[in-house]
């Protein structure tokens, strides 16, 4: 129970820096020496500001300064991030498995709130795991087990498909339907868990999509609303770590 407590308060800490990420890397803005200042009036945060959760809960979710309301994205990012970091521990106890599992999810978590945000899947995470991926899959550390051809089929199927629905959309729509980023995203998720999480993704990524746009595009009254679909195939991939395998075995 020790380590789990000492491992839920690490994820809190870097799940703090996770905030910084998610705030700053879509505006191209320093994340390591630039001091944090409220979003809404700009003062400098004092170093008891920032103590993870726990400043949320004393400033009772308000500006120190202007007292405007802080966002709940930071106290859920930071619980989740420690969430992670106990599950990888339980799952996979202290080994490369779960040092691996854990960047994975965390990058999704990170690639969720920036396309919330920003309507933006940056590069920076999706290119670089989607390598790391497929070099953990051929050198057998993939903690999912996913062998390097899977792995392979995963990562080319994943970005060629949501690639083809971009093209076709552009092509005769004469709109842009999907931004290149899904489909990076849906790349380095095959290239992490294999070609069976394509369909999975796809599938639970669409239903829940609709469930969500058709209500928006009607409060809005606007039929191209945008919707940051990289959320929803983020959504899906945790769903599919989850309870994937088991969907399968059902199915069969």
């Amino acid at each position: 129970m020790v380590v789990e407590i000492y491992l839920f308060l690490f994820g809190l800490i870097i799940g703090s820096f996770f905030n910084v990420c998610i705030l700053r890397l879509p505006k191209n803005q320093d994340i390591f020496l630039k001091q944090s200042a409220c979003p809404n009036c700009n003062n400098k945060l004092k170093w008891f500001h920032n103590i993870p959760l726990i400043s949320f809960i004393f400033l009772i979710g308000k500006c120190n300064f202007c007292k405007k309301r802080i966002s709940f994205q930071y106290p859920v990012v930071e619980i989740l991030t420690a969430i992670i970091f106990v599950f990888s521990y339980l799952k996979f106890d202290l080994t490369l498995n779960a040092l691996f599992f854990s960047i994975f999810v965390s990058s999704l978590l990170i690639i969720f709130f920036t396309d919330l945000n920003e309507y933006l899947i940056l590069d920076i995470f999706t290119l670089p795991l989607s390598l790391i991926g497929f070099i953990l899959s051929a050198t057998n550390l993939n903690p999912f087990n996913v062998l390097i051809a899977d792995s392979f089929a995963g990562l080319i199927i994943g970005f060629s498909v949501f690639y083809l629905i971009r093209w076709f959309f552009f092509k005769y729509k004469k709109i842009e339907g999907m931004g290149l980023g899904d489909a990076k995203l849906m790349m380095m998720i095959g290239a992490w868990l294999g070609l069976k999480s394509i369909l999975f993704v796809m599938f639970f990524s669409s239903v829940v999509a609709l469930i969500i746009a058709i209500p928006l595009t009607i409060i809005k009254k606007d039929k191209r609303y945008p919707i940051p679909y990289g959320c929803f195939i983020t959504l899906a991939a945790f769903l599919y770590i989850l309870v994937g395998d088991t969907f399968y075995k059902f199915l069969l």
